[in-house]
């Protein structure tokens, strides 16, 4: 009897300490697990951060090509307008000097027509190109806009990939750390119940 209930006190002094060695390897594993999780979490969300933020710069970088090509377009014709009309002013000035030297009516009379033609003609090209230039202006702001946003979003998955190899370390540590306290807290958990189990056998020979 004095065998049994000394095995008893044993036991039961050997499960609390079994009992208190679970609870702080539970402990331990729960902060992993937490700790895992987060990592994790933050590693994927990182991930999705820089996947989005690619997509985005492909769009941005698709309306860019849209926007240069119309500004491109614009240039072009405004720089046309702009040679054509240095041409109808060279012209003008040209006729007006022959207009010094006509002789007859009908001769001044006809450079004086073909004078007002290319007048004509001058006024419709820069109506033309002043019309082109706050259109130009609107392109180029409009780029300037979408260079910076793509600036920004570009900085923002440089600085997320910079930040990944660290992260992807904290990960891989963290699920380590989780994989050793998962173990621990099994181990202590396991002998926690052996020790249980053997004080619930002895203590009931103890009643019988």
């Amino acid at each position: 009897m004095v065998s049994i209930e000394s095995s008893v006190k044993k036991l039961a002094k050997q499960k609390q300490e079994f009992s208190k060695i679970r609870r702080s390897s539970e402990r331990e594993f729960q902060k992993a697990k937490v700790l895992s999780r987060k990592y994790t979490s933050s590693l994927t969300s990182l991930q999705k951060r820089v996947i989005t933020s690619r997509e985005q710069i492909e769009g941005i970088s698709y309306t860019l090509n849209q926007k240069m090509s119309q500004l491109e377009s614009v240039q072009r014709l405004k720089n046309a307008a702009q040679e054509k009309l240095d041409l109808e002013i060279q012209n003008k000035e040209k006729l007006e000097s022959e207009a010094e030297f006509a002789i007859t009516d009908d001769e001044k009379q006809s450079i004086s027509s073909r004078i007002n033609m290319i007048t004509s003609v001058i006024v419709d090209i820069k109506n033309e190109i002043k019309q082109r230039t706050p259109m130009e202006k609107k392109l180029i702001q409009i780029i300037d806009e979408i260079n910076n946003s793509k600036s920004k979003i570009s900085n923002s998955v440089k600085k997320n990939l910079e930040s990944r190899p660290e992260l992807i370390n904290l990960v891989k540590n963290s699920a380590n750390k989780l994989e050793k306290t998962t173990k621990k807290f099994h181990s202590s958990k396991s002998r926690e119940d052996y020790a249980k189990n053997k004080l619930n056998k002895v203590s009931l020979e103890l009643s019988k």
